[in-house]
């Protein structure tokens, strides 16, 4: 009785070690796959000079103005300064209920919050862009993405 015992806890433990790596080929494989989300995968992998988000920034580091001397200008003019100094530039217009992933600057608005992505790329915030469609008409990516 205590052979089938040892036998049926030998037979777990082989089975356990078996799955071990395959789960973990899954989970790493999962976890390099880059955002896809409709509308917003153009901006969310993004990759730009500035910090990456990792364990060592804090909450406030995270919530700082990445770039607040852009706070308050019109989209293309953001852009050119923040693309001089080397950044990668993405935007976040604001429709009703929605936010949009905007690759390239609009044409109207101005820049109301800056932030990093996860990547590094620097996010622009725009607000008073009167575009006219709904979100479900943004392109897969994103706009000029």
């Amino acid at each position: 009785m205590q052979f089938r015992a040892a036998a049926g806890v030998d037979r777990a433990r082989q089975l356990a070690r078996s799955l071990l790596l395959p789960t973990l080929v899954f989970i790493a494989a999962c976890s390099m796959v880059p955002n896809m989300d409709h509308g917003s995968s153009g901006c969310s992998n993004a990759r730009g000079i500035g910090p990456a988000r990792d364990n060592s920034l804090t909450g406030d580091q995270i919530l700082e103005e990445a770039f607040p001397e852009l706070i308050g200008l019109h989209p293309i003019e953001a852009a050119e300064r923040a693309q001089a100094a080397g950044h990668t530039v993405v935007f976040n217009v604001q429709i009703p209920g929605y936010g949009e992933c905007w690759c390239v600057p609009p044409p109207e608005g101005k820049v109301v919050q800056t932030w990093w992505n996860d990547h590094g790329a620097l996010f622009l915030m725009v607000e008073g862009v009167d575009l006219g469609h709904t979100g479900e008409d943004q392109p897969a990516t994103g706009w000029g993405c």
